[in-house]
């Protein structure tokens, strides 16, 4: 032991939210000392080879001899019985020690005053200076230490000059100067041990930081890993290691190749990530990629990680980054992945089932609606027509029904799509209200459409659309109507600036039996009706206003009720259509048209001697049609399935086709894309095709317009709506977008 090194340690263990004071600490102080053995005996060395040039060598080797004695020896055992001692009794101890040590370490000093040479005194001088230094930066945290280890210096300053010079004015200048020289180590001792503390105060921070961060990861349960690219070496954490199932020193450390925990597909991407980042495209690397795991399988991760170091040639060096198990994420990812296409795996489903159920539905259908209006067209007894018009609107009324329900399946699938073409708003809106007058003027109301001045002209829109708004809102008026009448109103608001669409407003009034806000206020969702009780009283399945509602949303408008319990409701819808001509334009052009009848009724003399191929394999529907058909001279050739179609087209030249789509053998798409094949590959002249069939939904008009056919004439039909199909087919513009008749 050698008090003049004794250490004023620093506590770590002090508030970290003040500055950490310099406490004492003799264990500390035992132990730095040992630390320092060898300088001090080195230094004690040197000195005494100097003091050769003063003193007889036997004094420096005796000097050296005993601070070997000390030191190994006797200090030695102090030291290490201090060490047992409590606190308070190991400082005193300490103390007592240091002042014997010191005395030891200065007795070179008292001989070099004593031989009264220059250089002697010299000697002496610097011994003093630099113990003093020493004892001041060392000890100055243990007042007792420090006077115990003073003390003895002092004296040889004091004692020293006057053997060496007597008593006279030199003997006061040498204890004077050490006395300066004092001064300025004790003022360097505090500067130090102010810097001491400040480094303490930020290693105590910096630890407090490192702990802190150290629990936040190990909360986390993240990993840690740090790269060294020059090295070639990996080193992780124990969460990195317990992430992928290895317990405590079961993983080597470092690894050799960080590669061969990644899965092998994995590996490139996780690369280029390195690579873009070491560029300096990215500011950190962040990959989700499978880790192998001690049990053989992968788990998913989340690798961020950053460059923190260079070569001095500017290559990477050190990259270090974090882990973080995603496995639960990816699980919930898949899972939701599976459900999605779960869910579009019915959706198809049921689109194909909405189709199929379609065509089964409207099969039979077309043959009740259409032998009902081809016998319509006979003699019969006023009793006879009374049940085949009671057959007619029955079957329309499950048509509507189907349609209702096939619309509403579009909308939903959001497969939905409106036609747009320019109509006659006026024409549309009585062909809508034809179709409810006649159960109006049964059932004894007053139905009547009024117009106001700018309710007419040409517009852009979807008619057909528009006529089911229309038709549904009438109906429903007619249906909740006992007595009294039914009133619909259209008005057209025009914009006063160019380019901007026009307000078409269309209101349905009734006398019927009326009905709350509550009931207003869920009107408009899918099967719901105003009362449970109406169902069973009126029929219907909730849908018509529904629709109305998606419908009128689709073409950008909006629809509302007003309604009063037993006093009746009233309708609005407002969509925004754009006119095509002016009121002007249009009002010259009806004058300058010449009045005609009915359109089918006009276009059925020009049947007579048309050659038509059906191709159709329901018997039903096949006689359907040649009863419509046969009476007005055409000839109708009929073939069972898309092969025969083929075979017949290739036989003779038909004036039009009406091609069923689903058929055994080979269906009307690939039928008819084999005779449009085969007419490019002739080069003879396009055969008009009609799509007839019950597919009405948009995909299914899409796929019959990319195999060829020009229009699609819906089931179930009627005599008009056949007639108008197979006008529309012959005559209507061919644009590529296929069109529907309806």
């Amino acid at each position: 032991m050698d008090a003049p090194t004794a250490l004023a340690a620093p506590s770590l263990a002090t508030d970290p939210a003040r500055p950490a004071a310099a406490v004492f600490d003799v264990r500390t102080a035992i132990e730095i000392s040992a630390r320092g053995l060898f300088d001090r005996v080195a230094f004690a060395a040197v000195y005494a080879a100097i003091s050769l040039l003063v003193l007889p060598w036997m004094v420096g080797v005796s000097w050296i001899a005993a601070i070997l004695a000390w030191e190994l020896g006797i200090g030695a055992a102090m030291d290490r019985a201090i060490a047992k001692m409590p606190e308070d009794r190991a400082t005193d101890a300490y103390a007592l020690a240091g002042i014997a040590a010191s005395a030891l370490y200065q007795a070179v000093a008292f001989l070099c005053f004593a031989n009264g040479s220059a250089v002697g005194v010299a000697l002496a001088v610097t011994w003093i200076c630099g113990s003093v230094l020493n004892v001041l930066v060392y000890s100055s945290a243990s007042r007792q230490l420090l006077l115990a280890t003073l003390f003895p210096a002092a004296a040889v300053s004091i004692i020293g000059p006057a053997i060496a010079y007597g008593i006279a004015w030199p003997t006061a200048i040498i204890p004077g100067l050490v006395g300066l020289f004092s001064l300025a180590a004790w003022r360097f001792s505090l500067d130090h041990g102010a810097l001491l503390r400040e480094l303490a105060d930020r290693q105590h921070a910096f630890a407090d930081v490192e702990r802190k961060l150290s629990v936040a990861i190990e909360a986390s349960g993240d990993g840690l890993f740090e790269t060294d690219l020059v090295a070639q070496t990996f080193h992780v954490s124990p969460a990195w290691s317990a992430m992928l199932g290895y317990g405590p020193g079961e993983l080597a450390s470092p690894i050799g190749d960080w590669r061969a925990f990644v899965h092998p597909d994995d590996v490139p991407k996780v690369e280029n990530d390195y690579v873009a980042h070491f560029r300096g495209d990215t500011p950190h690397t962040a990959s989700e990629q499978r880790m192998l795991c001690k049990d053989g399988g992968y788990k998913w991760v989340l690798s961020r990680s950053r460059l923190v170091s260079r070569t001095p040639e500017g290559r990477p060096w050190r990259i270090v980054g974090t882990t973080i198990d995603i496995s639960a994420r990816k699980a919930l990812e898949q899972e939701l992945e599976a459900a999605r296409d779960l869910a579009e795996s019915a959706n198809r489903s049921k689109s194909v089932f909405v189709a199929n159920m379609s065509h089964e539905i409207r099969t039979p259908l077309n043959g009740v609606i259409g032998v009902a209006g081809a016998l319509a067209g006979t003699d019969l007894t006023p009793g006879q027509l009374e049940m085949v018009t009671l057959i007619q609107s029955s079957g329309q009324m499950l048509d509507r029904m189907l349609s209702d329900i096939l619309d509403q399946a579009k909308i939903e699938a959001g497969d939905f799509q409106l036609q747009i073409a320019p109509f006659d708003l006026r024409a549309e809106i009585e062909t809508a209200a034809a179709l409810t007058r006649a159960r109006a003027n049964d059932k004894g109301l007053s139905f009547q459409i009024v117009y106001a001045e700018a309710a007419e002209g040409m517009f852009e829109g979807d008619a057909v659309r528009l006529k089911q708004i229309v038709s549904n809102l009438a109906s429903n008026a007619i249906k909740f109507t006992a007595e009294g009448d039914v009133t619909v109103t259209v008005e057209v608001l025009d914009a006063q600036t160019d380019g901007v669409a026009a307000l078409v407003r269309i209101e349905v009034a009734d006398t019927g039996i009326g009905f709350d806000a509550a009931a207003a206020s869920r009107l408009f969702g899918r099967f719901v009706q105003a009362d449970g009780s109406i169902s069973r009283q009126f029929g219907g399945t909730g849908l018509g206003l529904a629709i109305c509602k998606s419908l009128t949303d689709l073409m950008g408008g909006d629809i509302a009720v007003h309604s009063s319990p037993g006093v009746g409701s009233s309708f609005r819808v407002e969509i925004p259509l754009p006119r095509t001509m002016s009121i002007a334009d249009y009002r010259r052009q009806r004058a300058g048209a010449k009045a005609g009848g009915s359109k089918a009724a006009a276009f059925a003399p020009r049947l007579k001697k048309l050659e038509i191929l059906l191709a159709e394999d329901h018997p039903i529907n096949q006689r359907v049609v040649q009863l419509i058909l046969q009476p007005m001279g055409v000839a109708l050739t009929v073939v069972g399935n898309g092969q025969e179609a083929v075979e017949a087209c290739e036989a003779r030249r038909f004036d039009l086709i009406l091609m069923d789509m689903q058929m055994p053998v080979m269906d009307g798409l690939a039928a008819t894309r084999a005779i449009r094949e085969r007419e490019r590959a002739t080069g003879a002249a396009a055969t008009p095709i009609a799509m007839f069939s019950a597919n009405a939904m948009d995909e299914h008009l899409s796929l019959a317009a990319a195999a060829g056919a020009d229009h699609h004439i819906a089931k179930p039909i009627t005599p008009e709506r056949l007639l108008a199909g197979i006008d529309r087919a012959l005559n209507g513009p061919r644009t590529g977008a296929l069109a529907e008749a309806s």
